[in-house]
């Protein structure tokens, strides 16, 4: 990986924000941290939970994390890391590996992409959870971007070099009782508070998707929030947006018009859900 890159963290730590971390419901004991509005996750107690083996350097400075499903390396100060395993590949991260009081920091996008995991929060315990997508649930797909990967241009604000285009999203697996679906994209940033950027209800039960710019035929009583293209504060790093499709065993859903926040919709769903999936991609302006 070549010479190994110290940061002196002194100046961004004043800005650090402690927050509380449980992935996949254990809590982990050393908190990660909002750094410069970027969430950065400890490397050590975050894969070797999940089963992980991580062999840290004697100066703290890199580190090799291999599991059956990846493997990869960092280094402090570099922002690049390449995943071995079935899903060989390169990503940036959106802030370089961090080293403070003798643990390794990463974005947390690289735990969500080796994970393959989704964000989740209790806003009034101020807990951030990492929730590995479950393989018996609905499958949430999009033919123009890879889970985890990059959402292209097209579907963003114009004020961030975008189309403001609604996305294509597929879904596979509903079970056979399912009488309609919902559709709700969100931005689970950790200063976003889950914001809504489109929301469907009462998609018909035959239907498998919506189609690229759907959200310019869909009438106003389906689009509860009409959709508003991704455009994330500057600087603020990769923002995780969330698509998240419900298989529901009621053929309507009553919901109050201009939804705004995640929580304003999801309960609601939720007490109706039979079967749901979430597609994670990122964008960062």
């Amino acid at each position: 990986m070549g010479k190994d890159v110290i940061v002196n963290t002194t100046d961004d730590l004043t800005r650090n924000t402690p927050v509380i971390l449980k992935v996949n419901g254990k809590n982990i004991a050393t908190k990660a941290i909002d750094l410069n509005t970027k969430l950065l996750v400890p490397l050590k107690e975050v894969f070797e939970g999940i089963g992980a083996i991580v062999k840290i350097n004697e100066t703290n400075t890199s580190a090799i994390v291999s599991s059956n499903d990846f493997t990869f390396e960092v280094a402090v100060g570099k922002k690049q890391v390449t995943l071995g395993g079935q899903d060989s590949k390169t990503i940036t991260l959106d802030h370089e590996v961090v080293a403070e009081n003798n643990e390794i920091f990463v974005s947390v996008r690289l735990a969500l992409t080796t994970l393959k995991a989704k964000l989740g929060r209790d806003a009034e315990a101020g807990i951030v959870t990492i929730e590995t997508l479950p393989e018996n649930e609905l499958t949430v797909t999009s033919p123009a971007f890879e889970a985890w990967g990059n959402i292209p241009h097209k579907f963003v604000q114009t004020s961030v070099g975008g189309e403001n285009i609604s996305m294509p999203i597929k879904w596979t697996g509903a079970p056979t009782n399912t009488k309609s679906f919902a559709v709700v994209i969100y931005d689970a940033h950790v200063r976003s508070e889950y914001w809504v950027h489109w929301a469907v209800i009462n998609i018909d039960a035959a239907t498998s998707e919506l189609a690229e710019n759907a959200a310019n035929s869909l009438s106003d009583h389906q689009q509860i929030k009409p959709y508003y293209g991704m455009q994330p504060a500057e600087f603020t790093g990769d923002h995780a947006y969330q698509i998240a499709v419900y298989a529901l065993d009621i053929e309507k859903t009553d919901i109050p018009n201009q939804v705004v926040f995640f929580e304003d919709i999801a309960p609601i769903l939720e007490e109706h859900t039979i079967a749901s999936g979430t597609l994670v991609s990122f964008f960062q302006s």
